[in-house]
């Protein structure tokens, strides 16, 4: 369908903004009918590859039920949603839950390669009243010092390979990336080993900042013999400092409570609950500096990409004023951490309570 053009070269202010109006609302027919297409529109399944021995019912059913916990997890960061029932349901069933099951071979043998929608994950976190990650969350810097018979020293040598690598592992099952410093003269300029083990945050920070990370996770560590450590995990980002000590005889053991402390910090900050059909509420939320019709479809078009929202409706024009009705997101603050990603909005007022209630100003790219 084309839209006219209004010439709008010969029109008083007043008339101006009348015609702009007017052509605004007849977009709606359009473009508002979309939105809630387009707001939860379908997306590309999850796959999933798992290594198999072989291709028997137990195994298909066992590498299915693998499949799916990933999925769970990465999505969700928390690896309590498994003990609820509703999740314990459809892990039983997994096989039957997936959208296509598959085998592929390669060099090193068989995989079990699982496809599985997306938009049942974020169903399934929602009745076992879950969060899912944020689009924004950023990665976390790992320092490590450790303490053994040659004295205190970087984290860095191959005997922590493998402890990295697990680390690693660990946080990207439930979807984090950690990263690590280089450890080089520019660092050392900064942080020595001392440093870390002193818990002398200045300078962590200062030289975190090169990697442009300021979420941080510093491990001091005490080698003791058959592969035993005690030590502590500490947790730093600009909100604060936590920490966790630790008494571990292999990897996971070691690993588990700085998993723990770091994800439980950044689920607090980047993790956003999924509302309910039953529990669903609107948000109004005016939307400034709207005055033409690109701007309106690349307004409503923005705000329909916003990850969990279920439908977005314009509702009303005022001025150089879009309002919108958004039903998906629980709350105002909710709303704030999932608009992060797109630059072209900036926050007037983000307080519903407020007299003029939340309120966006656009600013056209």
């Amino acid at each position: 369908m084309l839209i006219a053009r209004l010439k709008s070269e010969h029109l008083t202010v007043p008339s101006r903004r009348w015609a702009n109006a007017m052509a605004l609302l007849t977009c709606w027919l359009v473009i508002g009918m979309s939105l809630h297409q387009s707001a939860r529109a379908q997306t590309a399944d999850i796959v999933i590859r798992i290594q198999v021995p072989n291709r028997s019912e137990q195994t298909m059913d066992e590498a299915a039920r693998a499949a799916f916990e990933q999925a769970l997890l990465k999505r969700s960061g928390d690896r309590a949603l498994l003990a609820h029932p509703e999740v314990r349901r459809t892990l039983a069933d997994a096989r039957s839950n997936l959208s296509l099951y598959q085998f592929e071979r390669t060099a090193s043998g068989t995989r079990f390669v699982a496809h599985i929608d997306p938009i049942m994950i974020d169903d399934l976190i929602k009745a076992a009243n879950g969060t899912i990650w944020a689009d924004t969350r950023p990665p976390i810097l790992l320092w490590l010092v450790v303490d053994d018979r040659m004295g205190r020293r970087f984290g860095n040598t191959p005997a922590e390979e493998t402890l990295w690598v697990d680390l690693s592992d660990s946080f990207d099952a439930l979807g984090v990336k950690l990263r690590r410093p280089l450890y080089d003269l520019s660092d050392s300029v900064l942080v020595s080993p001392k440093t870390l083990w002193d818990r002398d945050f200045g300078p962590i920070v200062e030289a975190s900042e090169r990697y442009g990370m300021t979420h941080l996770l510093v491990g001091r560590l005490i080698g003791l013999s058959n592969g035993r450590y005690i030590g502590e995990w500490i947790y730093r980002d600009s909100s604060g400092e936590q920490s966790v000590s630790v008494q571990a005889d292999s990897s996971e053991a070691l690993i588990a409570p700085g998993l723990s402390l770091a994800m439980g910090e950044m689920r607090r900050q980047y993790a956003v609950s999924l509302t309910t059909q039953g529990t669903q509420e609107t948000l109004k939320v005016k939307i400034r500096n709207v005055i033409s019709l690109e701007d309106f479809m690349a307004v409503t078009q923005s705000i329909a990409s916003i990850q969990t929202l279920e439908h977005a409706r314009p509702i009303a024009v005022q001025g150089d004023t879009l309002t919108m009705e958004l039903t998906g997101i629980g709350d105002a603050g909710t709303l704030a951490r999932l608009m992060a990603p797109l630059p072209n909005f900036t926050w007037v007022s983000s307080d519903p309570d407020s007299d003029g209630g939340l309120i966006l100003n656009w600013l056209d790219s």
